[in-house]
């Protein structure tokens, strides 16, 4: 009889297990077999893994969430959506606003890094579904996957996501050249006429005013003076680097 009860009690490792189930109501992502980040990553964080509401997609790897009472602007780690007004940028966004429903509940998991240099949560996203929304962009070929160091802990799992949408040729794979389009050859510049062979200064010519004096002209000076090819009075009317020469 007391070994009946002691096997009907909680173990202390199963007690463990319900209390670490999330209080969101959202189901866990599957497990991937890749390794978590470890205490020392997760503590670096700003803080733990959190759900919040999808508030407004921004574009193809951005959104805004609400959060704890607040709004937070989110990075999604591991991809990069086109750049708005350039090619796929529309589907990008149209495909993560599928996922991410304005309104919808999200489950968050932070990486080594909690922001970038923009202030944005770098985030991974799990929609109410259970579906992880980053992978999901990668395999779509919405986004392509890529390292954002030292943020790795899903790399593996969006890179092989990325790779297979590539091989099928999935999304901006196909959509989009491989390469811009060369530009058509700028015009040749207008040839500057060459300036004529200033010599050098005759002996005994007093130079002329320099650019720091007021200006003046031939009629405030005494006779030619060596301007050479700086002339910043406009005295050498021939170029000949003589300034007032013929008055």
């Amino acid at each position: 009889m007391i070994g009946y009860l002691a096997e009907e009690r909680e173990s202390p490792r199963e007690a463990r297990r319900l209390s670490d189930a999330p209080a969101t109501g959202l189901p866990r992502p599957a497990d991937t077999g890749l390794p978590r980040p470890s205490a020392a990553a997760r503590s670096a964080s700003a803080a733990p893994d959190a759900a919040g509401v999808v508030a407004r997609v921004v574009d193809g790897d951005t959104l805004e969430l609400r959060r704890d009472g607040g709004l937070v602007r989110v990075r999604l780690l591991g991809v990069d959506a086109p750049e708005v007004g350039s090619c796929f940028a529309r589907d990008s966004t149209a495909r993560l606003r599928e996922l991410l429903p304005t309104g919808s509940a999200v489950r968050t998991e932070y990486d080594t890094e909690s922001k970038d240099r923009y202030g944005r949560h770098l985030l991974y996203v799990w929609n109410a579904r259970g579906v992880f929304v980053n992978e999901a962009l990668a395999r779509g070929g919405h986004a392509v996957g890529e390292l954002h160091l030292p943020n790795r802990a899903r790399h593996a799992r969006i890179a092989a996501a990325s790779d297979a949408a590539r091989r099928a040729g999935a999304g901006l794979w196909s959509g989009c050249p491989a390469s811009p389009k060369p530009s058509p050859p700028a015009s040749p510049a207008p040839e500057t006429p060459e300036a004529p062979e200033v010599p050098a200064a005759p002996a005994g010519l007093p130079p002329g005013p320099s650019a720091g004096v007021p200006d003046v002209d031939c009629s405030d000076l005494d006779g030619p003076v060596w301007v050479g090819d700086a002339d910043p009075h406009r005295l050498d009317r021939d170029g000949d680097g003589i300034g007032c020469d013929s008055r």
